[in-house]
């Protein structure tokens, strides 16, 4: 019994800490902000991306922006679009250094149109982010 209990125990630890620790790959952190677009989940996507280094207020700031953005302009684009349907990664390019990558996405919408979004990708405390930066 003190087995099966461990044995459950370190399970449950793994879902855990795999679940918790970000997007292994700059290509999974993407399909992760696809799928907060799908869901229209505007202020996950922001809370997603990074802002590089400025302080406190100003990424308060930048964060509402986007997010007021996004509230306007993102959600009648995907409305008059159909929604999103489905996605396909086409490539992701991890740079030498590790640090940062570029990754491309077929998105076919709900009216049939397929359009290629770019992700450009950096690694922040071991987690892929989305680069708020052009």
């Amino acid at each position: 019994m003190k087995k099966l209990f461990f044995a459950l125990v370190c399970m449950f630890a793994a879902m855990v800490v795999t679940s918790c620790g970000g997007s292994a790959t700059p290509a999974d952190a993407a399909a992760d902000c696809i799928e907060l677009m799908k869901a229209q989940d505007f202020e996950g996507i922001v809370e997603s991306m990074y802002f590089g280094d400025i302080t406190a207020e100003e990424q308060a700031q930048a964060k509402e922006m986007y997010v007021a953005m996004f509230n306007e302009k993102g959600a009648k684009q995907l409305e008059k679009l159909g929604g999103i349907s489905s996605y396909a990664l086409v490539s992701e390019e991890i740079a030498e250094d590790g640090q940062t990558a570029v990754v491309k996405y077929d998105i076919t919408y709900g009216d049939g149109s397929v359009k290629n979004q770019k992700f450009n990708m950096v690694l922040v405390d071991g987690e892929w982010k989305q680069s708020a930066k052009k």
